[in-house]
């Protein structure tokens, strides 16, 4: 992990069920900031093809790199993360898998309060969506307006062909000091 300048670089890694335009907001603000800003998009066909895709992104940045994932983004960050040009790991309300534990196996038991997300059981090890309640789980917090039109409804890609059950093998996440 690279510790020297500080970052100009940002790469934004997305979750299941979804693309790298989920991060459109997010990029016009980093580059408005003066940030080289990057969206991985994942195929989500196996952690470790996910992982190898972003250290490919990862290979293209010219200096230190923050790396950024949301939901399923942070179990392929925490893969991902060994890459050299590193500098931070940033998890987005996303999944932080200890080393030997599967994405498949962190939505199981959710902490008191909070929703479990309505991912249908699993089909040969590949992960669905309920589309009935995509916009309440994927947009909840927004208001009203922004949560309807098309995408909640009917999402792009209401399956993700990752597998659920494949263990992360690199990192044991640790908290920032900041």
């Amino acid at each position: 992990m690279n510790t020297g300048d500080p970052p100009r670089n940002v790469v934004l890694v997305h979750g299941g069920f979804v693309d790298g335009s989920g991060w459109r907001a997010v990029y016009d603000l980093l580059r408005a900031d003066g940030y080289h800003v990057s969206i991985v998009q994942n195929p989500t066909l196996s952690l470790d093809g996910d992982a190898t895709v972003t250290r490919q992104v990862l290979g293209l940045q010219d200096g230190p790199t923050v790396l950024v994932g949301h939901s399923y983004g942070g179990a392929v960050i925490s893969e991902a993360g060994t890459h050299d040009k590193v500098a931070a790991l940033v998890y987005v309300a996303a999944f932080a898998p200890v080393k030997g534990e599967s994405v498949g196996s962190l939505p199981a038991d959710p902490p008191p309060g909070v929703p479990a997300p309505p991912i249908l059981p699993s089909k040969d090890g590949y992960l669905f969506l309920d589309r009935a309640d995509f916009s309440a789980s994927f947009a909840g917090d927004l208001p009203a307006a922004r949560r309807g039109g098309r995408w909640p409804s009917a999402p792009a890609r209401p399956s993700s062909r990752c597998r659920a059950a494949t263990p992360s093998t690199n990192r044991d996440p640790t908290p920032s000091p900041t």
